[in-house]
């Protein structure tokens, strides 16, 4: 490993092995000709394969750049209270990649030290084995950073809580990435404000059986934010429960992303109480746009739910939905081909292109009520080809477990079928 100042370049240090390799071996230090200033004043350091990043994260200050040489890194990585800047040299095959040990059922994944990052993720996560830490590791991990991150052109695999994640973050940007067959997210942003995840590939794996599948929570989250102003855009997101899910959060846009094979492409959801950092907390989610995006094929089935009704809810072949959530604007998608894999009348969740749902209180924390939909503009958007319906809007007439929706404006759509039917006739 190597790193670089103001006044310092970098050479090559004496190599540093295995994961548990203490900081003071892994590091050297060489001088620089004078004046040569590492990019935006702070210090780079430089992992090289066979080196450890969690022992370059642990030298580094917030302000300073890790930089990852191409090579596969066996590591789970904790950056407590600092904000870094993480890169790569690519996504791809040739490029970065922090990897975990392949698994398929939780016992056997190895287990862990301890460190804040995971405990939190064990505490703040309720689909998590309390009585464990093994299950509640990321590729890279931001607790609490007092700083910027910036993560990018690198890729995370195996982890079973997430590839790349923020809680309480202030400005969080995550750029030309890979995330692949995590358990929980492929990119997680908790409990932060100024987000931007763009231009990403985000790949779940199944390792579920066909009674129960699961392919991981979502491939991208943004969730318990107040304020997120978040920046979704262009990403791939393929093959997990939820594509692109905004949960308890508001203020943010997903646009131009392609978002297809999930079980429902893009959700918008106000849950009754926040999880990170506990479950203390009340956000009303909305005010997102839903923008230019293409959905399609979303056709997994999967059990989700959280809490009382943890993996027991049968959800397949939902295009778009927004669930309780206020002022949302819905323009210029192309949602077409979202249909389920199993018989529509099994599932817990409408199916179809884009579904407008108001729940009753759930999950229930001191009698929090988070719904209706309300306040929704459908606009300009291509709604073809899913299957039961293109559209559907909740009522206590669709199913007794559902109320009806608030104001909604739907206007200059191009959509075939529709409950009401109203809704899409010419």
């Amino acid at each position: 490993m190597q790193h670089s100042g103001t006044a310092r370049r970098p050479r090559p240090s004496a190599a540093a092995r295995g994961l548990t390799v203490t900081a003071s071996a892994a590091l050297a230090l060489a001088a620089l000709p004078a004046g040569v200033a590492a990019a935006g004043g702070g210090t780079t350091w430089v992992v090289s394969p066979g080196e450890s990043i969690q022992a370059a994260v642990d030298q580094a200050s917030s302000g300073d750049t890790i930089r990852i040489e191409a090579g596969t890194y066996e590591e789970a990585v904790c950056v407590d209270g600092k904000g870094l800047t993480i890169v790569g040299e690519g996504r791809g095959e040739d490029g970065t990649r922090i990897v975990w040990p392949e698994w398929t059922t939780p016992d056997q994944l190895p287990e862990v030290a301890p460190t804040a990052c995971w405990e939190a993720q064990n505490g703040g996560d309720p689909e998590t084995d309390p009585g464990t830490l093994r299950d509640d590791v990321s590729g890279l991990f931001f607790l609490e950073p007092d700083g910027p991150v910036r993560v990018s052109h690198l890729s995370t695999w195996n982890h079973p809580a997430n590839g790349i994640a923020a809680w309480g973050a202030d400005g969080f940007r995550v750029h030309k990435t890979g995330a692949h067959a995590h358990e929980r997210y492929g990119i997680l942003a908790a409990d932060s404000t100024h987000t931007r995840i763009s231009r990403n590939v985000l790949e779940g794996l199944d390792r579920g059986t066909a009674e129960a599948p699961n392919s991981g929570t979502a491939g991208i989250g943004i969730t318990d934010s107040h304020e997120a102003y978040a920046d979704v855009v262009a990403n791939d997101v393929r093959g997990y429960n939820l594509g692109v899910f905004a949960r308890e959060s508001r203020v943010g846009v997903v646009r131009n992303n392609y978002v297809a094979g999930n079980c429902v492409g893009i959700l918008v959801f106000d849950d009754a109480a926040t999880e990170i950092p506990d479950f203390d907390g009340r956000v009303e989610g909305g005010d997102w746009q839903l923008k230019w995006n293409e959905v399609t094929g979303n056709d997994r089935f999967c059990l989700a739910g959280v809490g009382e009704v943890q993996a027991s809810l049968r959800v397949s072949g939902t295009g778009m939905a927004v669930v309780n959530a206020d002022t949302v604007s819905i323009r210029h998608n192309d949602v077409h081909d979202n249909a389920p894999s199993v018989d529509p009348a099994s599932l817990q969740f409408p199916a179809g292109g884009l579904a407008l749902v108001s729940l009753p209180p759930f999950n229930n924390a001191g009698g929090v009520d988070p719904g209706p939909v309300d306040g929704v503009v459908v606009t300009g958007n291509d709604l073809t080809g899913n299957a039961p319906v293109d559209v559907l809007l909740s009522s206590p007439q669709v199913s007794p477990f559902l109320r009806d929706v608030g104001a909604v404006e739907f206007e200059d759509n191009v959509c075939g079928s529709s409950v009401p039917a109203e809704v899409c006739a010419p």
